[in-house]
């Protein structure tokens, strides 16, 4: 079998040039450095080097003929990269379209619709233009009356000058807005009807979430493909799908969960909209990385949860770590949840749409009911600043000034609090299927992952190194006898 040289990107000074790097082969070595007309041997980095150009690596192909073979694969990823990159440089910077919250409201008995956004004076401008949008003074918020204008016409008019965020007081909503808050201002579907998509992807009561995920990553896929009309779906190979998804995750620096959920949209759309059969079209999935969860020691959590000066936030911190929550969760949760008797909360619709139950610590619940004498929520437990539902993002930001004031610096998410919750759980001697139970998770596998961060489980194994005894009468350490060997 003939060697094989692989050839990867060299940066120096400004410029790419080509390292060529192979097995220890003295022959070949020599023999390459005869080729001084495309190969030179780099001093500063002891390699053999060419120029990044395609004439010196056809040369040198054509010069290695029945001594060795050429890998150029991490040469090709390289190339798909810089032009990603220089894609994003030239596409410049994205403009931003201001966030508008639509909130239910009560004026002078009527049921109005609330507008309300950081100001951007170009969004005030063309609101104070619409004869039927009103700003009231008070409330420093915009508003619309809700008997003289559906949702869906806000929600087509608002949707070209701005993101929304419609509060879940307004929901059901009705499928033309749940299509209008889905489609946006997306342009990738181009002149393909997306709805026969949508409607297949409601009637098996997919989250708003999925809905909104499928129908970007498979827009994402027609633009890429030059995809026109429908029936160009039908003359598709998974080679060609496998080869999409193979470039995108070599272009730019994309995880193997979107790259999973991309391969599912795709099987969705061609199974149950243009109609070919499961058994004729497989699709690759990307090896998603077995990565551990990020546990914060109990010291840190301590520090965490006693930094916030706000009550609010010191509940909703608090939330996550004592019940072992998930952020939708804690946002999902109203004040008729608590079951105060029974020291349990209610989770309505958690993962997977399951409801379960799970403990209301103690030193929680006395915070708590001072919360709700304070701030005397009127529908969910933690609601925003101009009422609805709290927001995610702001969860991570109470956390991020929460770790800052305690000195924090590791990277912890909402999520580590979750995963510390069970982990100490597991530490405490609490077993397993109650850990599995408070956490909702439908298989214990799932749950087994945080015995491998377990200090109670990693503290009962020895190591073979601390059985030898190596360093036990070093000199070097302070110690007078020389080293001796136990043989244990």
């Amino acid at each position: 079998m003939l060697p094989v040289i692989y050839l990867h990107p060299l940066l120096h000074d400004g410029k790419t040039f080509v390292r060529l790097g192979f097995a220890q082969d003295k022959q070949l070595f020599w023999y390459l450095c005869q080729q001084q007309e495309i190969i030179k041997y780099s001093k500063t980095y002891k390699c053999l080097v060419t120029h990044y150009r395609k004439e010196p690596i056809l040369k040198l192909e054509e010069a290695i003929k029945g001594k060795a073979t050429l890998d150029i694969s991490a040469l090709e990823r390289f190339a798909l990269q810089t032009k990603a990159a220089e894609r994003k440089k030239a596409e410049g910077k994205v403009i931003v379209l201001p966030l508008v919250h639509l909130l239910p409201g009560l004026l002078d008995d009527k049921k109005i619709l609330m507008l309300q956004f950081r100001y951007r004076r170009e969004l005030s401008e063309f609101l104070r233009q619409q004869p039927f949008i009103h700003y009231y003074g008070q409330g420093k918020c915009w508003y619309i009356e809700q008997e003289k204008t559906s949702l869906s016409e806000v929600v087509a008019l608002l949707q070209p000058h701005a993101r929304l965020r419609i509060d879940p007081g307004l929901e059901p909503l009705d499928w033309e807005t749940q299509k209008l808050l889905i489609t946006g201002n997306n342009k990738d579907w181009g002149s393909l009807n997306p709805e026969p998509f949508l409607d297949a992807l409601i009637a098996r009561d997919y989250s708003p979430n999925t809905l909104s995920s499928y129908f970007s990553l498979l827009g994402r896929f027609i633009k890429h493909m030059a995809i026109r009309q429908a029936k160009d779906f039908e003359v598709l190979n998974a080679n060609s799908v496998n080869v999409y998804h193979s470039r995108w995750m070599a272009e730019e620096e994309v995880c193997a969960g979107t790259i999973n959920q991309s391969v599912s949209a795709l099987k969705f759309y061609m199974q149950k909209v243009v109609g070919v059969p499961a058994e004729g079209f497989e699709l690759v999935r990307a090896k998603k990385d077995k990565k551990l969860p990020k546990v914060i020691s109990l010291e840190e959590v301590a520090a965490i949860l006693s930094s916030p000066a706000n009550l609010k936030h010191r509940c909703l911190l608090a939330f996550l770590y004592s019940g072992g929550l998930r952020v939708e969760e804690v946002l999902g949760l109203k004040v008729a949840d608590i079951a105060w008797e029974r020291k349990q909360l209610w989770i309505r619709k958690g993962k997977g749409k399951k409801d379960r139950v799970t403990m209301l610590s103690d030193s929680l619940a006395v915070q708590l009911k001072e919360y709700l004498r304070n701030y005397k929520p009127k529908s969910y437990l933690f609601e925003g600043q101009f009422g609805g539902r709290y927001t995610s993002t702001s969860i991570r930001k109470v956390l991020n000034i929460a770790m800052k004031a305690a000195g924090i610096e590791k990277g912890y998410t909402p999520h580590c609090l979750r995963h510390s919750f069970a982990t100490h759980l597991l530490e405490g001697g609490t077993d397993l299927r109650y850990i599995q139970s408070l956490l909702g998770h439908e298989s214990s596998k799932t749950t087994e992952i945080y015995t491998h961060v377990s200090q109670k489980s990693l503290q009962n194994i020895q190591s073979p190194l601390d059985k030898l005894e190596l360093w036990k009468n070093d000199a070097k350490l302070g110690t007078k006898q020389p080293n001796t060997y136990e043989g244990k």
